[in-house]
């Protein structure tokens, strides 16, 4: 789950750079255009090559509205963006001349924009051969002075090196937190699973259960409650001994899990008592089930310390086909209890139901 989780962050990390680098190209393209139609100097080669970069930008586009966007990102390693990006930026400052030195700062945005995007290594790999395309355009055309040009290379070299390391201060930031959130969660969960279980049987715990109940009751009609209490326990503890007792603790509730739906509560209610809640669950499906774990249970070969024991259960089940409110909840948990006592009264290892009244 972590991992589409993070998967899933990636990808829209992905998603919002490449429309901030399409962005970027696409706004690009438009002056360039724009700029040769109203001077009507462009040369052959130069308009060539903005057709071929515009075809380029196009094609980007039709993959990101067909998501496969990354198939065009992975190709040279991840560098052929960086390529484009130069031969593009080249073209324009060529084209436009006398405005060569606002390459720098777009440059710088790319650096900026492919250090955010990628870890740091590869983020400044990106920063180098911008500079380098920058270099080669302003040394090759000589629009400014050398010492000039070398000058800003310089300055774009020191540039790529700082969002290199920016970018991996940010990430290492990121990631303590992402770890210390996780852990905090984490920690959280456990706090909340040690308050609401209970540690002998991994069932709800008492007062899981009547937070469960509240709920319940009050949004699931009908349902029906199941009080199980094991025969003559104390009579166990006794004979074989309190580990004896938990073993049989263990066991009856594991049959009692087996036996419920993944919507039902089971819980230990105190003691070797369990308490069950079926909602949307009417009186013939709950006095079933009540009996199949009664049985399960007699017939379950309890065994512990090479000692064989004989285990059953006896068990009240009330049921409501109405929402219930706090008060009526703890009159039916009442109910089920008198009608626990009456199995117990009444032979033990029996079931008896009846309808909340």
């Amino acid at each position: 789950m972590k991992k589409q989780e993070s998967s899933m962050e990636n990808t829209q990390k992905d998603h919002i750079f490449t429309e901030i680098y399409m962005g970027i190209h696409t706004v690009m393209v438009l002056m360039v255009l724009v700029y040769h139609v109203y001077s009507q100097t462009m040369a052959g080669m130069m308009t060539v090559m903005l057709v071929i970069y515009g075809i380029y930008i196009g094609f980007e586009l039709y993959l990101f509205a067909t998501r496969q966007i990354l198939k065009l990102e992975s190709m040279l390693g991840g560098y052929f963006q960086s390529i484009m990006d130069i031969l593009f930026i080249s073209i324009c400052s060529i084209y436009l001349e006398n405005y060569f030195f606002i390459t720098l700062p777009i440059f710088c945005l790319f650096i900026l924009t492919a250090s955010l995007a990628n870890h740091r290594t590869k983020s400044i790999i990106h920063g180098l051969l911008t500079t380098l395309g920058y270099l080669a355009v302003g040394i090759l055309n000589g629009y400014f002075p050398l010492g000039v040009v070398l000058f800003q290379g310089v300055l774009l070299i020191g540039f790529s090196f700082f969002v290199g390391e920016l970018n991996q201060l940010i990430s290492d930031v990121y990631k303590r937190n992402h770890y210390a959130m996780e852990e905090i969660e984490y920690k959280n969960q456990l706090l909340e699973y040690r308050a609401t279980t209970d540690f002998l049987t991994d069932l709800s715990n008492h007062q899981a259960f009547y937070q469960s109940l509240e709920v319940i009751a009050e949004k699931h009609a009908p349902i029906t409650l199941i009080l199980l209490d094991i025969d003559d326990f104390k009579a166990v503890n006794d004979v074989y001994g309190h580990l004896s007792g938990d073993y049989v603790i263990r066991e009856v509730s594991q049959i009692i899990k087996k036996q419920l739906r993944t919507s039902d509560i089971g819980a230990r209610y105190g003691g070797e008592e369990f308490a069950v809640l079926l909602p949307g669950t009417g009186e013939p499906f709950g006095q079933r089930i009540a009996e199949r774990i009664c049985t399960v249970v007699a017939e379950y070969p309890f065994e512990f310390d090479n000692q064989k024991m004989r285990i059953t259960l006896s068990a009240g089940v009330c049921h409501s086909t109405v929402a219930l409110n706090r008060g009526e909840q703890t009159m039916l948990v009442d109910q089920a209890d008198e009608l626990l006592y009456y199995s117990k009264r009444n032979g033990k290892n029996r079931v008896t139901s009846a309808q909340f009244k």
